[in-house]
Formats: structure tokens, C-alpha cells, sequence
């Protein structure tokens, strides 16, 4: 009641508050034109971190009502903001001063507390930074487009980048700990688990199609009319998300097609990547996941963010990349599938495996808490 009171944002009813003396707040968004990458890493994330903090709070311009209510029966807290997002789905500079001081009311209402804040947002900097510095003790930042300044504590970027150690050398302050690379990957437990099963791929007969949750570019429909050319030497199991405003074509497609099944809002990726020999699908967090699952993958650039990574990425011989997939048809993903060998599939298997191993949010919450040990043994002794 009192967030509606003074800020005019959303919040479920508030839990009730445990022993423990730190809250984290996590600033993000998800949307078909975002996507749902930033999300998960920060849900995977905050998995490892719960039994560390009183309340963890997600704090967003807006999340579907089915996914609010999966958020919360995991056990988090969901505020709503007004957002930075304008109608065309860019980042508006005018709101971002507004949605900064939302949130510092928002954590102003916990100041008995110590709080942190995780954000993981392209349309947030360093200017909105400073305006919660004054409310929060630690900030965590996760980024991988080195195009702005931070003023944080900790940065995670999970990229590859053939100069990760210099790329924000002017963007961060000096203190800060910089987290770098696919060994710091934000995966859920499950690919973690499943990794334990993995197989270098040699034959070729399961392939797996999943562009994401939405699928801006309806490529899963472009891949599926032109799959029929290929005969019936291999399998496809098809995975669409909550946000795909395409899932029934797709569904009435697959029906229609031999060796070829329809998944939804799919429970345990980890599994249907590892079961598979082949994937077609788009950059993002579910780069990662592949490549822990040590799954060769047939990649097309869903967005502009997408497209240094999986050109890095490539040149190491560890992806397919066709480039921008609003340029790609349906024979461009056929023709790609057909030029596949049993070698070419365990080079690329192998390397996949070398790149992640999941164990990347262990790594980054061993770090969060070695700082802010050490941070509190410097205190301890400067008094």
C-alpha cells in the first residue's frame, strides 16, 4: 500500500520478513523485442542467491500475468514500475530519471535493511545508478554491450570477447570486480545437472529448432515450410515460448509434418538439448546453454545486441553463424543442415564443451560474497 501511495507503482502483498538482514532488489525487463535472455540469467542468479537474502524483489516495467505467477510461486516479490520503454520499444532517456527515483522510494521503504541491486537492463546507466547509490550497499551489474558508463560494485559480462579485459576499462569504476566470459555464464541448475549426461555428437538424426521465446522473425515457421525437402532421415523436435505470437501456425505446421513434434513452454531445455544432435536457433543466453549441453548449432542473428557475439563466436569454429535471420529463408537452415558431417559435428561438439561447463552462477555467487567479506574485513580493521 504504501509504494501505491508514494510512487504510484505495483506491488504484491508484501511476505513476511525472515531474520536475515539484506533484501536484493533486481531491476530488468522482458518483451518480444527485449526478449526473455535478461530474465532468465537473473532468475538462475537469484536461485543460487535466496537463502542469502530476507526478500529478493523483481522489480519491472511489466511481465505477463501466467510468468508473474510462476515468479512468485518460486518465491520472489514482483514491483512494477512505469519503465523506461516508449511505444516503439526504445529506451527513452526522459523516463529513466522517473523510473531511477521509483525505485529509490521502493528501497527507501526497507532502509532498516542493508539492500542490494542487481540490474540487468541496456537502457540503464550510470546516471540512474547514482541515484540509488545512496539506497543500496552493493551493486551488481550485468551487461554485455560495453557502450556505457556503470557505477557499480561487481560487472558480470557471461561474453565471449577477444578483449573482455579492456572493454570497460573507462566504463566502471576502478574498484570495480569485473566477472568475464562464458565461465561466468548465468545457467539454470538444470543444465548444470544435465551436463553430467552429455555426449560428443557424431551422427546426425535428432535436431532440435528453438529461437527463443518470442521469435520476432518467425523463424521456426521459415525453417518448418521447408523441412520436407530433407526427406525423413532425422527428427525435429520443435520448442516455442510463452511469448511467440506465432505457437499456433507453428503447432498446426508440425502436426502436419512426419517425425516432426511440437513443444510449449518447454520445463527442462537442458534435457531436450542434450538429447539432441543438431539445434537451429538464435544468439542470447541460449548460446550458453548449447554450448553447456555440448550441442553444434546452426545460429541466425536475431538482433543487433546478437550480432558481435555470434560473430566472435564463429570465428572460433564453435557456432554456424547464417548471419542476419531477416535475410535468411527456409533453404538458407535446409541447405546448412545438409552440409552437416559426422566430423564437422564432433569438432564442433567438442568445442562447445570447452567454452561453459554450468557451473557459472556458482562461480559469480563465490565471488559476490568474497568481496563483500572482504569488503567488511577491511572495515573491521581500518576501525
Amino acid at each position: 500500500t504504501r509504494f501505491r501511495n508514494v510512487t504510484g507503482v505495483q506491488t504484491c502483498a508484501l511476505p513476511i520478513l525472515k531474520k536475515l538482514d539484506k533484501n536484493l532488489f533486481i531491476r530488468v525487463d522482458e518483451g518480444d523485442i527485449i526478449g526473455m535472455g535478461h530474465l532468465i540469467r537473473c532468475i538462475a542468479l537469484a536461485t543460487n542467491l535466496k537463502k542469502h537474502f530476507n526478500i529478493i524483489f523483481i522489480v519491472s516495467e511489466d511481465f505477463p500475468k501466467k510468468l508473474s505467477r510462476n515468479i512468485i510461486d518460486d518465491g520472489y516479490s514482483i514491483i512494477r514500475v512505469n519503465g523506461i520503454l516508449d511505444k516503439d520499444h526504445g529506451f527513452q532517456k526522459a523516463k529513466l530519471e522517473d523510473d531511477a527515483d521509483q525505485c529509490c522510494l521502493i528501497i527507501d521503504s526497507y532502509k532498516e535493511s542493508v539492500n542490494w541491486a542487481i540490474i540487468d537492463h541496456y537502457g540503464i546507466d550510470e546516471s540512474w545508478e547514482n541515484k540509488i547509490r545512496p539506497y543500496v550497499d552493493t551493486i551488481i551489474v550485468i551487461d554485455d554491450l560495453a557502450n556505457r558508463k556503470h557505477n557499480c560494485d561487481i560487472l558480470i559480462d557471461q561474453n565471449f570477447h577477444q578483449r573482455s579485459t579492456t572493454r570497460y576499462k573507462k566504463l566502471i569504476p576502478k574498484k570495480c570486480k569485473q566477472l568475464l566470459g562464458p565461465k561466468y555464464a548465468l545457467l539454470r541448475p538444470e543444465f548444470k545437472n544435465e551436463r553430467k549426461k552429455v555426449r560428443i555428437r557424431r551422427q546426425l538424426r535428432q535436431i532440435l529448432i528453438s529461437f527463443g521465446g518470442s521469435d520476432d522473425t518467425n523463424e521456426t515457421e521459415k525453417v518448418l515450410k521447408r523441412i520436407s525437402i530433407l526427406g525423413s532421415r532425422y527428427k525435429f523436435d520443435v520448442v516455442v515460448g510463452k511469448s511467440n505470437p506465432h505457437k499456433s501456425s507453428v503447432k498446426q505446421i508440425c502436426e502436419k509434418l512426419p517425425s516432426t513434434t511440437f513443444h510449449y513452454d518447454v520445463k527442462n531445455m537442458a534435457r531436450m538439448m542434450r538429447r539432441a544432435d543438431l539445434s537451429l536457433g538464435g544468439g542470447g543466453i541460449s548460446t550458453w546453454e548449447r554450448c553447456c549441453m555440448g550441442l553444434p548449432t546452426i545460429v541466425s542473428i536475431l538482433s543487433e545486441d546478437q550480432s558481435k557475439l555470434i560473430k566472435e563466436i564463429a570465428k572460433k569454429k564453435v557456432v554456424i553463424n547464417l548471419g542476419r535471420a531477416e535475410k535468411l529463408n527456409g533453404l538458407d537452415y535446409t541447405k546448412a543442415i545438409e552440409r552437416m558431417n559426422p566430423k564437422k559435428l564432433e569438432n564442433i561438439s567438442k568445442k562447445c564443451l570447452r567454452i561453459t561447463d554450468g557451473m557459472g552462477v556458482d562461480r559469480v555467487t563465490r565471488k559476490i560474497f568474497q568481496l563483500e567479506y572482504n569488503r567488511k574485513n577491511h572495515c573491521h580493521k581500518s576501525k
